[in-house]
């Protein structure tokens, strides 16, 4: 035979195996299609996933901002407060010392000023006799009772 025939039979060899070839590539692709799609389904959806949660993430760090400013005013506030109740407990030890102050001073006062103790008696006297008066009169018994107050001694200043 012929070296052409030859080569015409090499070359129907090669183009029926690049034939061949071809026909698998096409079948290969058709076969690798639907896995592909769903790949790229699944990457779909977890994209989608991700983007849900770096939304919530941002959300969360939202929050959680808003809410630390909350508690920092919350916080402000209460130590104003807290200030502002030492404050008041220094006025009320401040006003203690000085009733306690007047109150010695009132008390000195009186200790040294007879004139007024005998004021002080003779008001506590008619006091007393006021209150007698009162409660004999309701008192069935007695009917008919006076009132006679305690007269002011007579005391000299030193």
């Amino acid at each position: 035979m012929d070296s052409s025939i030859w080569l015409y039979i090499a070359l129907a060899i090669f183009v029926l195996g690049l034939i061949i070839a071809i026909i698998g590539v096409v079948v290969m692709i058709k076969g690798i299609k639907e896995p592909l799609k769903e790949i790229k389904g699944s990457a779909n959806n977890l994209k989608e996933r991700v983007d849900k949660l770096n939304l919530e993430a941002t959300t969360l760090s939202h929050q959680a901002n808003e809410l630390k400013e909350d508690v920092q005013m919350k916080s402000e506030k209460v130590t104003v407060f807290v200030d502002a109740a030492k404050g008041t407990m220094n006025s009320v030890i401040d006003l203690n010392a000085t009733v306690r102050s007047i109150t010695g001073d009132i008390s000195t006062r009186v200790d040294r000023d007879k004139r007024n103790i005998a004021q002080v008696n003779q008001y506590s006297n008619t006091a007393m006799g006021v209150v007698n008066f009162v409660k004999d009169r309701k008192s069935p018994k007695s009917s008919n009772h006076t009132y006679a107050p305690t007269p002011i001694p007579d005391v000299k200043e030193y």
